[in-house]
């Protein structure tokens, strides 16, 4: 029951921030989202004890759901996969989800907050792992993510958006790809 109501307050606070008109940025108020939620602030404080409680819970909900939709797309986490495998994941996730601002929002404000940005790092940091790996392949795996990371944050903000994004994932896979073939490449030059 208690994981009920963390979860609908979670959902009140991000449906504030995806209707949030703003220039200004979001404001999220443990009133308002106890409001949203149909709760005493009270009643959202049992789970959120302070606006930082809150916005980390937030945080930490967002990068798990992003976790959460690699898993759902591989069938298995992270550890199981290679870095390749783990990369074409979130190129095609990011190319193919449902996206909001408030998605966006809650990503990019950990970048003013660093303890904001440690459940990023907790969840999605396993997906990007290139340990192991050269230089020259960590840059066109990099390369991919960035064309990923580009896709889903133009969809949710609207902001340039793509005219193709299956192209985009297409062309992101096909920098994934090489950077496969050059590991082979330089593993085989390493045993010769």
């Amino acid at each position: 029951m208690a994981n009920d109501g963390r979860s609908r307050i979670l959902k009140a606070a991000k449906s504030l921030a995806e209707s949030h008109d703003s220039v200004h940025g979001v404001t999220i108020s443990l009133e308002s989202v106890a409001k949203k939620a149909g709760l005493t602030k009270p009643g959202l404080m049992y789970h959120f004890p302070t606006k930082e409680a809150l916005m980390l819970g937030l945080v930490d909900h967002a990068a798990e759901n992003w976790a959460q939709r690699l898993r759902n797309h591989t069938g298995h986490s992270s550890q199981d996969l290679t870095s390749f495998e783990r990369h074409r994941a979130y190129v095609t996730v990011a190319t193919t989800a449902e996206v909001s601002r408030a998605d966006y929002w809650i990503f990019s404000d950990a970048l003013y907050h660093p303890t904001l940005s440690r459940a990023w790092s907790e969840h999605l940091g396993p997906w990007f792992d290139t340990t192991g790996l050269d230089g020259r392949v960590v840059s066109l795996l990099t390369a991919a993510r960035f064309c990923a990371d580009g896709a889903w944050m133009s969809e949710a903000t609207g902001v340039f958006p793509s005219d193709d994004l299956a192209a985009v994932c297409r062309h992101a896979l096909a920098l994934i790809d090489a950077a496969e073939g050059m590991s082979d490449d330089i593993e085989t030059e390493g045993i010769g």
